[in-house]
């Protein structure tokens, strides 16, 4: 009797887990069908007519284009013959004047070799006055005349050539600009080809603008146009067309550049923004 009611009792615990499963496995279901996107082509067309097309935007005759400002000049000095640097007389964002004095180099022993040639054309210098008079009174043959001649000549050309080297050991600055990079200091070697300072003339700067082939014949070269920089909106600036290309970049656009005038403080920097505004009816 005991057995019996146990394998009862089993059966009903068992039954209430299954009951259990299935509630809860039918509960998942009706969740999941809910979450289900199901199409309904009227809801679509209904909301398809409640979205309005974009409306048509009014029409311009205006073009603008936007370009970028870039010195107008500039340069990396580099020394033409090798040496230590002596002195850097400037330093990053120092103004400079053209043939002002930049950068000396050490020359102490050019300038010994040059008194060693100064010696060399007085005694030769004496030579040819002396053969000279001796060969008028035909005492010497004129062959040592003329050697003495040749070598005086010689002789100046390597003093010539020394002085050129002396004057290129004073580095001086080719254009009135600012001082952009100072890449070498005191003590350190130069030599043909490695930077010593980095110059930028901003006194004039180019803006160039990148014009779709249509556009062009709004372009001419020497014509002015108004220039705003994004920095001085309130400011114009007076830009003279000097380059139209005549080859297309990589976007399809012709670059046209134009020669602006900075204001007399300086303050259009290399790489600022601005704008150019036309009329289609020009």
């Amino acid at each position: 009797m005991k057995k019996i009611l146990s394998y009862v009792a089993l059966a009903a615990i068992l039954t209430g887990i299954f009951g259990g499963i299935a509630y809860k496995l039918k509960k998942n279901k009706s969740i999941a069908e809910e979450r289900v996107f199901h199409f309904n082509p009227a809801e679509t067309s209904a909301l398809s007519s409640e979205v309005s097309s974009p409306s048509p935007q009014p029409a311009t005759d205006k073009l603008i284009f936007t370009g970028t400002f870039e010195p107008y000049r500039e340069t990396k000095i580099s020394a033409e013959i090798q040496g230590k640097i002596n002195q850097i007389t400037v330093d990053a964002g120092s103004i400079v004047s053209k043939g002002q004095i930049l950068v000396q180099l050490d020359n102490a022993l050019l300038q010994l070799q040059l008194q060693s040639v100064d010696v060399q054309i007085e005694g030769l210098t004496a030579d040819v006055n002396r053969y000279s008079i001796l060969s008028k009174a035909d005492a010497i043959q004129g062959i040592q005349l003329e050697k003495a001649q040749l070598g005086l000549k010689s002789a100046q050309v390597q003093r010539a050539s020394i002085q050129e080297q002396i004057h290129k050991t004073t580095i001086k600055a080719p254009f009135r600009g600012i001082v952009y990079g100072k890449l070498n200091e005191v003590g350190g070697f130069a030599a043909p080809g490695i930077p010593l300072l980095h110059i930028l003339d901003i006194g004039q700067l180019r803006f160039t603008i990148n014009v779709p082939e249509s556009d062009l014949k709004y372009f001419r070269i020497g014509q002015p146009h108004d220039i705003v920089a994004d920095r001085f909106p309130d400011k114009k600036l007076t830009g003279k067309v000097t380059l139209i290309a005549s080859k297309a970049n990589m976007g399809s656009s012709f670059p046209v550049q134009f020669t602006v005038n900075n204001f007399s403080n300086h303050a259009l920097r290399a790489g600022m923004f601005g704008k150019i505004e036309l009329s289609k009816k020009n």
